[in-house]
Formats: C-alpha cells, structure tokens, sequence
C-alpha cells in the first residue's frame, strides 16, 4: 500500500470517524404523584421508550437505568435520588445524563426534560412539557418525540 493511501486512511481514522458518532446519553426517568410499589405507569413508560427512540434515531448512543419512583418531585434541579445512577453513568464514559421527571397529579401529567453534563453536573437545558388534552395515542407519542427533540438539540 502507498504511503499516502495509508497516511489517508490514519488521518481519517483519527480525526473523522469521532466526529461521525452522537453523544452517550445515560438516561433516567422518576415517576412521581404515584402509589408506592405499583406497576409502572403507562405513560411513564411511553416517554421512557420515545426517549430511547429518539435520542437513537439521532444517531446518539443511549443507555437507561432502571425506573425510579417517588412520592413528590424533588425539589432541587438535581434529584438526590438520581445520584447513584450518575456516578454510574459518570464510571461509564457517558457524555450527558438525561432525567426525566414525570409527574402525574389528579390525572394532570408533567414532564420535566433536565439534561446535565457528566463533567460537572452542571445543567444544561431544561424543557417542561405538559399537555394534558386528551388526543390519540399517535398524536400523543408525536409531541413526545417533539418535546424530546429540543432537548437532543443541546447534544454534541
């Protein structure tokens, strides 16, 4: 092989290829105005699984832990409960951690998008999504994946 073709191949290998592939994204979803030891909800998991898809099919590299539930939101902007899974994802090279806290209270639904820096759990970007018109379930799942989009927006 020549030279130069191999110079190539090294020069594109190195500095091309990293900027081809998406963020790692570990992600976190709380429920919250719920009974303890119940089921997961379905709603929480529909964001849970419109998450996964879209950060995916943005080309993004995704991981989830398990599904928390709480009794009330947390107060701070980062929950206590969700520390565990960071230092986690920390361990695991993760670029961000997404949490979503999903809140349904006398069948009003929230959903806070919180989006923090691995480095230092600083926040990045925070989306609110509440839309509590009932609509189909495809309507439904399209302005998830459109809540969820602004969020993907921040990644690099």
């Amino acid at each position: 092989m020549p030279k130069k073709t191999f110079l190539f191949i090294l020069l594109f290998c190195v500095f091309i290829l990293p900027c081809l592939f998406g963020a790692t994204v570990s992600c976190l979803v709380i429920e919250t105005g719920l009974p303890s030891g119940g089921p997961k909800s379905q709603y929480s998991t529909m964001w849970e699984n419109n998450l996964m898809d879209v950060l995916f099919e943005t080309g993004h590299i995704v991981s989830n832990g398990r599904m928390l539930r709480l009794d009330k939101k947390p107060p701070e902007s980062f929950p206590v409960a969700a520390e565990k899974d960071f230092q986690e994802a920390r361990q695991n090279r993760m670029d961000y951690f997404l949490i979503a806290i999903i809140e349904q209270n006398d069948g009003k639904k929230t959903v806070s998008l919180r989006l923090f820096s691995i480095n230092s759990q600083k926040l990045i970007k925070e989306q609110v999504y509440a839309d509590n018109n009932p609509k189909s379930a495809k309507e439904e799942t399209e302005s998830i994946k459109r809540a969820i989009g602004f969020i993907t927006d921040q990644l690099k």
